[in-house]
């Protein structure tokens, strides 16, 4: 739907390593991102619901900046856009004009160090000035006590596909059984998982 009022599904990735976590919902982002491919032209022309490098970029923004003693960031899906929710608003002593410009004075500074030393972001202030180039400075809500980037989707693709599961496309399966969703589950928890940890964890053997 558009609005929270059709909640339909909420997943729930904290209790866990917060790298882990985030590896997750990434994986969920990317699986949700519906690609249409233009066979007629040479090269093919790709188009996709929305810019993942944006998103991924929004979402480490929400993390590093998030202010955790008031609650954890939010991603939500609706039909025609997707929500990063980050609380805290901007860090103490930011103006928002620098913040456009990319000066980057994380309110978490180890968490960033954290991301940084593992090549997750590079430190350099260029997320914000990426998405506002791509989306524009409309995108951004900020307020005191949060900060809003809405990433409205390809109005191409949403014309053009079935958006009806978009955000309940995982957990959702046609044409398999139990066996094989608790599998296709587990392998998006865990894209690196064995076969023997995926057998463990949905309690069968692995043959």
């Amino acid at each position: 739907g558009k609005g929270k009022a059709s909640i339909s599904q909420r997943t729930d990735y904290g209790k866990r390593s917060l790298l882990f976590a985030y590896e997750q919902l990434m994986n969920r982002i990317s699986s949700e991102n519906i690609c249409l491919s233009d066979t007629t032209t040479r090269p093919r022309q790709e188009k996709y619901l929305f810019d993942y490098n944006c998103v991924n970029e929004a979402v480490i923004n929400a993390i590093v900046h998030n202010d955790w003693t008031i609650s954890e960031p939010q991603v939500s899906y609706y039909s025609n856009r997707l929500e990063i929710l980050s609380h805290g608003g901007l860090p103490h002593g930011v103006k928002e004009d620098e913040f456009f410009r990319g000066i980057s004075r994380p309110r978490n500074q180890k968490l960033m160090k954290i991301f940084s030393d593992l090549d997750i972001v590079d430190h350099t202030g260029h997320g914000i000035p990426t998405i506002v180039e791509k989306y524009g400075r409309s995108v951004f809500e900020i307020s005191a006590s949060y900060i809003m980037v809405t990433i409205p989707f390809d109005d191409d693709v949403v014309r053009e596909t079935s958006l009806q599961n978009v955000g309940k496309n995982i957990g959702i399966y046609d044409d398999v059984n139990k066996t094989e969703e608790a599998i296709l589950k587990s392998i998006l928890r865990n894209p690196k998982a064995s076969q023997v940890a995926i057998a463990a964890e949905i309690s069968k053997t692995p043959k």
